[in-house]
């Protein structure tokens, strides 16, 4: 359509009043859809839950070992995990095995240290993420035979790291699980310790600032009612001893 000019050849002012007005109608519109679509978001944000930032969780199986800024780091041995069973019962104690045992016990520990807020990494007998680790401490966990010895066949055993950088916090994280493992538990201290726990493989594998110890955690004879049916308290004992440690706490007399 052709435009209508003033005689100065400019355009009326009827056609220059009609852009105006489209142009706040148009500036109107756009301003209404961005506040419609914004309000149809969630108020956390956009793609907070996607799937595409879900992706990069990691589970205990490829976790990197990565250490995380200014927080407690533990590592947990799961004893004969990836290597072997371990001792085994006969069917007519109920044919458990010691990795059995050592898995859930561990386990459970790691879930009650993260409640505390510590970060566990959950380690294999010979993992590679065992050389040079670096922690505030690390235990490695196991049970002890399951051959009948009277009398004696009953209780747990603590071993430490003793050719350490820091053998005084290896003795207190001893100290620390040895007290109060033994009174959540109701298990009498075994005293006799064995050359395997003392020279113990991960003690040498991990970095000699980390205090390391291995637990003997009860006799899968004489203790199994407790290994098998509250395992529960066996990781609550563990967890005790190492927040008594990692928490500075004092250590009550035996």
């Amino acid at each position: 359509m052709k435009q209508q000019l003033d005689p100065n050849g400019r355009q009326l002012q009827a056609g220059l009043l009609t852009r105006t007005l489209k142009g706040v109608i148009n500036v109107s519109l756009a301003a209404f859809l961005s506040a419609t679509l914004f309000t149809a978001l969630p108020a956390t944000g956009i793609g907070l839950k996607s799937p595409f930032l879900q992706s990069g969780q990691r589970n205990r199986e490829s976790f990197d070992s990565e250490t995380l800024g200014g927080t407690l780091r533990v590592g947990l041995v799961v004893g004969h995990w990836g290597n072997d069973v371990g001792a085994i019962c006969p069917d007519s104690l109920g044919g458990y095995r010691e990795v059995d045992l050592n898995y859930t016990i561990a386990d459970l520990t790691r879930q009650y240290l993260q409640v505390e807020g510590v970060e566990v990494i959950l380690l294999k007998e010979f993992d590679e993420h065992l050389k040079g680790f670096q922690g505030d401490a690390l235990i490695s966990i196991h049970a002890d035979t399951c051959e009948y010895i009277p009398d004696l066949g009953t209780g747990y055993k603590i071993a430490e790291a003793v050719d350490n950088k820091r053998p005084e916090q290896a003795a207190r994280l001893m100290a620390c699980i040895k007290n109060r493992y033994g009174n959540i538990s109701g298990l009498r201290y075994d005293h006799r310790i064995t050359p395997d726990m003392t020279s113990y493989h991960a003690f040498g594998e991990v970095d000699p600032n980390t205090p390391a110890v291995i637990i003997e955690t009860g006799y899968m004879n004489q203790d199994r009612e407790l290994l098998t049916k509250n395992p529960s308290l066996v990781a609550k004992g563990i967890t005790a001893g190492i927040m008594c440690y990692l928490n500075r706490e004092e250590i009550s007399p035996e």
